[in-house]
């Protein structure tokens, strides 16, 4: 049977675990979120490669994608819906079905292979990061709030890919990357900034212009 889902392009990549607020203006996505919420199934939020996010044709996204599960939705007066949705499933596009009013695929479903390099990286990425806050109190000269970081390493994987200040691009990257390569990329994001750190008066230097790769 194909996995089709309706999917929502958009200038932002979302991970598994993170919240999404949406406004939705657009008469074909409150569509798409009122056929969502009337069979109880998630839609899939994709960063765009071309095209714009509002009106004209729908943009044309990256494959590789994550699902949004619906948390509240509050209907306006005009038409208009202010959505809380939480991101659930990585997918990959395998053929788009349907192009108007809004993108419908068959994708399929990603899983990540947990190893025991992975779990080993996992420790790793905890201490640089323990590091870096440490650091960035000691260059800024204001303590730094250490976030509670999740002990699966799947999920910490996705925590912290979602929170660095990365262009989309970026973020894209880690998002298609296996578990074991995506800790890798953060372990290495979080070694450069601390090398950074001590040559930086005012805090680390800005990361949303830089790209990183995985290479």
């Amino acid at each position: 049977m194909d996995n089709l889902l309706a999917l929502f392009p958009l200038h932002l990549v979302l991970f598994p675990g993170a919240t999404l607020p949406l406004h939705i203006f657009e008469e074909r996505y409150r569509d798409m979120i009122d056929r969502c919420i009337r069979l109880e199934q998630p839609f899939g939020v994709v960063l765009i490669r071309e095209g714009a996010a509002e009106g004209g044709p729908t943009a044309e996204p990256y494959a590789i994608g994550t699902t949004a599960v619906i948390q509240n939705v509050v209907k306006l007066t005009d038409g208009r819906m202010l959505l809380a949705a939480v991101g659930d499933r990585r997918f990959r596009i395998e053929q788009i079905v349907q192009r108007e009013p809004y993108l419908v695929a068959n994708v399929a479903y990603l899983t990540d292979e947990m190893t025991a390099e992975a779990v080993a990286m996992a420790d790793q990425v905890r201490a640089l990061y323990s590091k870096h806050r440490d650091a960035l109190a000691h260059a800024t000269g204001v303590a730094q709030q250490m976030d509670d970081l999740p002990d699966d390493p799947l999920a910490l994987s996705y925590q912290l890919s979602s929170q660095f200040r990365v262009i989309d691009y970026s973020k894209q990257q880690l998002l298609e990357a296996d578990l074991e390569d995506r800790l890798a990329a953060i372990a290495d994001a979080l070694e450069r900034e601390l090398h950074l750190l001590p040559q930086a008066p005012h805090g680390p230097l800005p990361t949303s212009t830089r790209p990183w790769t995985l290479n």
